[in-house]
């Protein structure tokens, strides 16, 4: 049996290398025939899958049809994954109405959703076009991949979709929304007109985006880049005196006192889609390793990216026959696919047979005016992020607000399990879910921060002896936390709790219990020293801010044995 896996390997990097030849195949089916061992057939199949992968029209193996019925039932859940998604490769209309219906079936694991989304928009499923644009409309976690997935649709829906719902989108489904609106001229246009019109804001005009356009060479669209934007390349000279300027304001005392919390909303916002900094951001351009001190390389490297440009750096435009670009670093480029790294994420895959042209641009794939839709304190905020040795909070701007909760599960915020086994927190159905464990309190804390700001949400608290509380405003230092707290839940009134470090805390307590199990509407105002708080449309606290903090990281914190706080509707506004 080793012997046989070891020429199935061996046949399998041929059909990588000679996908249309079927004889290879042929013969990988014959002998999965023979093998009764689930995860055995799980290996071979999957190796079939990922040498395949991307690819259409491929022709259905001989003795394909007989061995499908068979692998699709199986008891292995690998097995039967893995065969469906072959059986959508080779066409077979079975195979796709199953994927359509694991697709359209809300009850269905998570993992075969997203497994049959992938599978129906790798082989540009038609039918499968109104079932993407319905979840491009929804929050969850099919909205981002989704939106991904309508970039290969030659359809003015597409771009419209994306359009429709931007404001609602956390930063990653942005950047895919982005790539479905630029793909083709007719959606960039609609992406031109949500910005002219204010359904985009503006500051999504970005130096990568409007290199982008540039890449459709549309007249219409380059005189609109020259009106909003302007020149996405200058000449040598003026480079030179653009960086004169900015070594003006841009000096390492200013930058010392600069905001680096800010700096790191503004590298999300210009520079994550393509460079990680501290585990986070793209795989496009070079990983980034923090400390940045040379202010000169950083004005050399940002200003005037083409100066130096890396092989693996180039942007390549590949157009396909129905009018899409995509553009990217190429991965891969072979007699059947090309496979580019892309501003939206993740790796598009644009099948030989589909292309109509390539274009290798002279450019480094990082572009010019990087920097020229900030304003002077933001460049000084984005560069002593880039010298920072350890990660940062990020503080909630216009731009970023929904990234504080996204609805599908807990990035942006830390887990404390505190001395419980048990999973404490999770997102569950749009919802905030938190257990509480005796006798230590176990927290949820948010990566990010805020200065002045409204938070709105829905809260229920159950347990005979619950408590929940919820940072209101505070920092915790070497003498430990001084801030504002919202407490609730079990038979206590609602208290407004003032930590102030090694004194005792100063309650206020509020005009009711909320531990009866109901959902209850907070509101919560931070605002030139006050904080008002409200429940259900009544305000409990108005009061000042003693210390009136800059910052403020949310938090949520349950304590009780059998405990559960549930908190949906999360939104909060920069003010």
């Amino acid at each position: 049996m080793k012997r046989t896996l070891s020429l199935l390997i061996g046949l399998g990097f041929a059909v990588t290398a000679t996908a249309q030849d079927n004889s290879k195949l042929d013969v990988l089916v014959g002998v999965l025939g023979k093998i009764q061992a689930p995860g055995r057939q799980a290996s071979i199949l999957k190796g079939m899958r990922d040498s395949l992968q991307g690819q259409r029209g491929i022709a259905e193996p001989k003795g394909w049809a007989e061995l499908y019925p068979k692998l699709k039932d199986s008891p292995d859940g690998n097995v039967r994954e893995h065969a469906q998604a072959l059986g959508v490769i080779f066409g077979g209309s079975g195979a796709l109405d199953e994927m359509r219906k694991h697709l359209a079936d809300v009850n269905a694991p998570l993992d075969a959703r997203r497994q049959a989304l992938d599978a129906l928009v790798a082989q540009r499923d038609a039918a499968s076009l109104d079932a993407l644009l319905a979840l491009a409309a929804q929050p969850g976690p099919l909205r981002e991949p989704a939106l991904r997935g309508l970039t290969g649709y030659d359809d003015p829906r597409v771009a419209q979709a994306a359009a429709d719902a931007f404001q609602k989108l956390d930063s990653t489904e942005k950047r895919a929304a982005m790539q479905a609106m630029l793909a083709r001229p007719g959606g960039a246009k609609i992406f031109t007109a949500a910005i002219e019109s204010g359904k985009i804001p503006k500051t999504e005009l970005t130096a990568p985006v409007a290199r982008q356009i540039q890449g459709l060479k549309d007249a219409t669209l380059d005189a609109w880049l020259t009106k909003n934007f302007g020149a996405v390349s200058a000449p040598n000279e003026d480079k030179q005196k653009l960086i004169a300027k900015y070594r003006e304001f841009v000096t390492t005392d200013l930058v010392l006192r600069a905001d680096a919390q800010h700096g790191r909303a503004l590298f999300a916002q210009t520079c994550a889609a393509c460079h990680t900094l501290f585990g986070t951001g793209g795989k496009i351009g070079p990983e980034l390793p923090g400390s940045f001190e040379d202010l000169e390389y950083l004005l050399q490297n940002i200003l005037d990216p083409n100066a130096i440009i890396g092989k693996d750096y180039q942007q390549t435009f590949v157009k396909t026959k129905d009018g899409q670009i995509v553009a990217g670093i190429v991965t891969e480029d072979t007699d059947r696919v090309i496979s580019l790294k892309t501003l939206g994420g993740g790796v598009v895959i644009v099948q030989r047979a589909d292309v109509a042209s390539t274009e290798l641009s002279p450019l480094s794939m990082m572009p010019e005016g990087l920097l020229l839709p900030l304003h002077e304190p933001d460049v000084r905020d984005l560069f002593v992020y880039l010298r920072q040795k350890q990660q940062v909070p990020m503080l909630v701007t216009a731009v970023n607000a929904n990234d504080f909760f996204n609805g599908s599960d807990l990035h942006n915020w830390i887990a404390d399990t505190g001395k419980t086994t048990a999973e404490s927190w999770r997102a569950e159905n749009g919802e905030i879910v938190g257990i509480g464990g005796a006798p230590a309190p176990v927290a949820l804390t948010s990566e990010m921060v805020a200065g002045d700001y409204k938070l709105t949400a829905q809260v229920k608290i159950r347990g005979d002896k619950a408590a929940a509380e919820f940072v209101v405003c505070g920092e915790r230092d070497a003498s430990g936390f001084h801030g504002m707290t919202l407490s609730f839940g079990g038979a206590s009134a609602l208290a407004l709790v003032d930590y102030r470090a090694a004194s005792e805390p100063l309650i206020k307590p509020g005009s009711r219990a909320l531990g009866d199990d109901a959902w209850h509407a907070l509101e919560i105002i931070r605002k030139d020293g006050r904080v008002s708080v409200s429940m259900d449309g009544k305000v409990e606290f108005d009061t000042k801010d003693p210390r009136h903090r800059r910052r403020v990281s949310p938090a949520f914190y349950v304590l009780g044995d059998g405990a559960e706080l549930r908190v949906k509707a999360v939104k909060i506004e920069a003010l």
